[in-house]
């Protein structure tokens, strides 16, 4: 299931980034240096929205599965009631049955509950990709605006002087938003790091601890993508402050990897993005030395 538009944010990020830093350095040849921190922001919103909406409905479909099942449960089990069953034996069935049909329940709503905080966090990244582009066809127009009044020099300094003030605006508007943003993300992953270990210390507390081997099986499963992510995410921040850092050769060297990435590398990093590890059948990732 794809939502229109959401196939199309990655490729809208790196547009973004690229105009925006057009227009960024051309402004600061304009005398115009406040554009320039826009373009680390412009680089770190690099989000693949429909990676979050295709795992969403990978969940949804479970919770489709689960509801499936349980209800089959309900009917089989409501069949065995109308033949007649009341003796202890029935009732100690039945009060099995009720147990497994509170864990599917249970199952339903946690599945239910991933797939939404899957869907929000789509739709947040997508928002933040569409309000990225307006930072960045704003900061083409002052752009334009500051080059043309460059032609009548008694309206340059006017002109400049009002973009500047105008950047002040949006770059606070910018940090408002992008508080509110990373606020919504860390719920989205608190609610989901809730969900999955409530699930383990409510098992443990009734003395099973399988859940709790399986959390650690797949951890030790998806240890290299782990590996990977976070050193994806070391060398996107390092570039972003290399770009913001104003130092003349670091944020030169950080503009050209970024330029790089977005031309040549389809978005992914320099360094990190080649290195994807390779995944197995079983869903688990390989190690270097296997």
């Amino acid at each position: 299931m794809t939502v229109i538009g959401l196939e199309h944010g990655a490729e809208l990020a790196r547009r973004n980034l690229q105009i925006g830093s057009a227009a960024a350095l051309a402004l600061s040849a304009l005398g115009v240096p406040a554009a320039w921190p826009f373009v680390p922001p412009l680089y770190v919103h690099q989000y693949p929205p429909q990676a979050f909406w295709d795992g969403g409905v990978a969940w949804a479909g479970a919770v489709s599965r689960v509801r499936a099942v349980r209800e089959e449960v309900e009917r089989l089990v409501e069949g065995v009631e109308e033949d007649g069953w009341r003796s202890e034996d029935g009732r100690a069935f039945r009060r099995r049955m009720d147990r497994h049909l509170a864990d599917l329940l249970a199952i339903e709503i946690r599945a239910a509950a991933v797939a939404a905080v899957l869907f929000t966090a789509a739709t947040l990244t997508m928002a933040m990709i569409v309000f990225m582009s307006m930072v960045a066809a704003l900061l083409a127009a002052l752009a334009a605006w500051v080059a043309v009044s460059t032609v009548f020099p008694p309206s340059a300094a006017m002109a400049r002087l009002t973009a500047t003030m105008t950047l002040a605006n949006v770059n606070a508007t910018l940090k408002a938003v992008e508080a509110a943003f990373d606020t919504a993300l860390h719920t989205c992953a608190g609610i989901l790091g809730t969900l999955v270990a409530g699930d383990i210390l409510a098992e443990a507390a009734h003395g099973d601890f399988s859940g709790l081997e399986n959390f650690v099986q797949a951890t030790v499963d998806q240890g290299p993508m782990l590996a990977w992510g976070t050193a994806n995410r070391v060398e996107r921040d390092l570039t972003a402050t290399g770009l913001g850092s104003g130092t003349p050769g670091l944020s030169h060297a950080a503009g050209a990897k970024a330029f790089h990435e977005t031309q040549y590398n389809g978005g992914s990093q320099a360094v990190t993005g080649g290195l994807t590890p390779g995944q197995n059948a079983d869903g688990s990732y390989s190690y270097p030395w296997e």
